[in-house]
């Protein structure tokens, strides 16, 4: 009987725990929304699990980036180093917060993994087309173009300079023809971005979403429907969506190419391409593949994955053939896809 009366005086226990437990209300999470300009255009940044005022660091890194690499404010150190027109000696400049080399090392990089298809050098190309197209010209004189439009170290070379101890001096850029003009503006946005949310990682924050455009990085799973986002392929209330969890997003559209050149030949744009969408780990990736992928074509987008199995790049692509549309994407994006009934709330 006593060990009866035990285990039923347990079970009311527990009980009792549980109904107390049931009434408790789950507490509200914190957070803070934060906006503001990322060279020229506005942000929106959610944070939750964390009140705390970072707006200080925010502008920090914005400044940092924005005083390298904005082409509208003639101080920047692109904006210098495109109006120098010294082939003889180099532009020196101090990258005290190393933003500069950051951008340039990755550009470096992805100029490579992508084939050449993503380039800075462009703006001159872009320009000559549009005069010739104004005037009804034909083709502009592509070959003396080519004489300095391409980024490869034979036109411009970044150094950086260190002392004893191998501590950080000074950057110096070599400028192979004083024609030569850079635009990483939607690179160093991105790498800004990244950079951000690198640092609202290492605070209590659980879960944050940080858009600008059509640019989005996302970090944390506490509240799905932050991570569902439209793709970009049609209208609000008509947009498929997809869940981007701890990940970038970005997209481009055949009204995009427009605006883009195909440097390996120096044309514009005019392929089957009618809408990129990608994904990838950083911002940054996401940013370059979605337009590298939109001028390269399919053929070549399908090369890239072929050459790089291992790739995280995850990407959607519509594209026509004829009057027909048709799509391509790898299985990890089709995986982000969202239907309606999986949100949860």
């Amino acid at each position: 009987m006593k060990s009866q009366w035990i285990t039923a005086l347990l079970v009311v226990s527990i009980t009792f725990i549980l109904v107390c437990c049931s009434d408790k209300k789950t507490p509200a999470l914190q957070g803070r929304n934060y906006t503001g300009l990322l060279f020229g255009q506005p942000y929106y940044l959610d944070v939750v699990g964390d009140s705390a005022n970072y707006t200080a660091q925010i502008d920090s890194i914005i400044k940092a980036y924005e005083s390298c690499f904005s082409i509208n404010d003639p101080k920047s150190v692109i904006s210098r180093f495109n109006a120098f027109q010294r082939t003889d000696s180099m532009f020196v400049f101090n990258d005290s917060t190393r933003a500069f080399g950051i951008v340039y090392d990755l550009l470096r990089d992805y100029h490579r993994q992508c084939m050449q298809y993503y380039d800075p050098t462009t703006n001159p190309l872009k320009r000559a087309w549009m005069v010739a197209n104004m005037n009804e010209l034909g083709e502009p004189n592509l070959d003396s173009l080519f004489e300095f439009v391409g980024f490869d170290n034979a036109k411009m070379d970044l150094s950086e300079i260190t002392e004893g101890d191998y501590l950080y001096k000074e950057s110096h850029l070599r400028k192979a023809d004083s024609r030569l003009e850079a635009d990483f503006t939607a690179l160093a946005a991105a790498v800004a971005m990244d950079n951000i949310v690198d640092f609202l990682k290492t605070k209590k924050v659980v879960q944050l979403k940080l858009r600008q455009g059509r640019n989005l990085i996302t970090f944390g799973t506490a509240i799905d429907t932050m991570n569902v986002v439209p793709m970009g392929l049609g209208s609000d209330s008509a947009d498929q969506l997809v869940r981007v969890v701890n990940r970038a997003f970005t997209y481009t559209t055949g009204q995009d190419k427009a605006k883009m050149i195909d440097v390996t030949y120096g044309y514009p744009i005019n392929n089957e391409m009618v809408y990129v969408g990608v994904s990838a780990p950083t911002l940054s990736q996401s940013v370059v593949f979605a337009e590298a992928f939109m001028i390269m074509g399919l053929q070549k987008a399908g090369e890239y994955y072929t050459a790089n199995e291992s790739t995280d790049v995850q990407s959607f692509i519509f594209y026509q053939e004829g009057n027909e549309m048709h799509n391509a994407s790898t299985e990890d994006f089709d995986a982000m896809i969202v239907q309606p009934d999986t949100i949860q709330e």
